[in-house]
C-alpha cells in the first residue's frame, strides 16, 4: 500500500518540474534585453538554424541517456532498458530547477529501485557521474582554452595532468566504495564487481562526457553566428565553446541557483568579454538559457506521462 501511495505522488511531482520549468523559461524571455534586439538577424534566420539546434539537443540527450545506462551497467552491474535510462536522466535533469541540485537524484534513487539498485549504489553510481561530468567539462576546456589562449598554454597543460591525475586516483579508489557498498557479497561477486574499474575506463567515460560539452558549445555557437555579424574563425568558436563550458561548470557548482539560472549566463559572458561585445553575449546566452528550458520542459512532460502510465500500470 505505501508503495502504491509513493507511485500515486510520483505524477505530481512530475507536474510541479513541469511547472518550474515553465516559470523558469518565462523568467528568461523576460529578462531579455529589448534594446539589443535591433541587432539581431531574425529575417535572415534560415529552417537550417531550427533544425541544427533541434538535432544538437536531441543528440545531446539521446546520448547522455546513452553515457549514463552504459556507465549503470559498469559500476552496478544492473542492465535497464533505453527508455529507463532517458527517464532516469531527465529526472536529474528537470530536478535541478529545484535549488539544491538533490530532487533529481531523489527521483531517479526511487527509479533505479524499481531495478533493485540500493540507495546506497544509487548515490555512488550518481556521484561518479558527476565527477566524470565535471572531468569531461575539464577535457573540453583544456582542448578549447589552448586555441582560444595559446599564452596560457602552460597553465592548461597543468590542469591537464592534474586531471589526469585525479581520473586515476578516482579509479583507484572507487573499488574502496564499491567494497563498502556491496559488503553483503561474496568475495567473488566483488572481485567481479572490481574488474570494471580502471584508468583507461574512467577516461573512456571523461571522453564520453567531452563530447556532450562540446555538443553544448555547439549549440551556443550555431546561435551566436547565426543571430549576430561576425566571422566563425577557430579561434572565436574555440572561445565560445570554452566559455561556455566554464558557465555550465560554474552554474553546476551553484547549488543555489534552480539550474544554475543566471551563474551560467553571467559567468559565459565575464569570460567572453575580451572576445565579443557584452551585448551581444548576453543575448545569445539567454536564447541558449531558453532553448535548454523549452526541452527541460518536454522532458518534464515525458517524465510526467511515464510516471503516470507506470502508476496506472501498478495499480491494475
Amino acid at each position: 500500500m505505501a508503495k502504491a501511495s509513493t507511485n500515486r505522488l510520483a505524477p505530481i511531482y512530475s507536474i510541479g518540474l513541469v511547472l518550474l520549468a515553465l516559470v523558469a523559461l518565462i523568467y528568461v524571455a523576460s529578462a531579455l534585453p529589448v534594446d539589443s534586439l535591433s541587432d539581431l538577424r531574425l529575417r535572415d534566420l534560415s529552417w537550417w538554424f531550427f533544425l541544427a539546434i533541434t538535432f544538437l539537443h536531441i543528440a545531446y540527450l539521446l546520448l547522455s541517456a546513452e553515457v549514463w545506462r552504459r556507465m549503470l551497467r559498469m559500476l552496478t552491474h544492473t542492465s535497464t532498458a533505453y527508455l529507463d535510462a532517458y527517464m532516469q536522466m531527465a529526472a536529474v535533469a528537470v530536478g535541478k530547477y529545484i535549488p539544491g541540485k538533490f530532487w533529481g537524484f531523489i527521483a531517479r534513487t526511487g527509479q533505479l529501485h524499481r531495478h533493485n539498485v540500493s540507495a546506497r549504489q544509487s548515490l555512488m553510481s550518481s556521484v561518479v557521474e558527476q565527477l566524470l561530468v565535471l572531468a569531461g567539462g575539464g577535457i573540453v576546456i583544456i582542448g578549447a582554452g589552448l586555441l582560444a589562449l595559446p599564452e596560457y598554454t602552460g597553465s592548461l597543460v597543468l590542469l591537464g595532468s592534474i586531471l589526469l591525475l585525479g581520473l586515476l586516483v578516482m579509479s583507484v579508489k572507487a573499488p574502496t566504495v564499491v567494497r563498502w557498498l556491496q559488503r553483503k557479497k561474496t568475495d567473488s561477486d566483488v572481485a567481479e564487481d572490481l574488474s570494471s574499474f580502471s584508468p583507461f575506463r574512467f577516461l573512456q567515460y571523461a571522453a564520453a562526457y567531452a563530447v556532450l560539452w562540446l555538443i553544448s558549445g555547439l549549440v551556443l555557437c550555431i546561435i551566436y553566428f547565426s543571430l549576430f555579424d561576425a566571422v566563425a574563425t577557430v579561434e572565436n568558436i574555440a572561445a565560445l565553446v570554452f566559455a561556455n563550458t566554464i558557465g555550465f561548470v560554474v552554474g553546476f557548482l551553484a547549488v543555489f541557483a534552480p539550474g544554475g539560472l543566471g551563474v551560467r549566463e553571467a559567468t559565459t559572458v565575464a569570460v567572453l568579454a575580451p572576445f565579443f561585445p557584452i551585448r551581444e553575449m548576453i543575448v545569445a546566452t539567454i536564447v541558449l538559457r531558453a532553448w535548454i528550458v523549452l526541452f527541460d520542459g518536454i522532458n518534464a512532460v515525458i517524465l510526467l506521462f511515464g510516471e503516470s502510465r507506470r502508476t496506472a500500470k501498478d495499480l491494475t
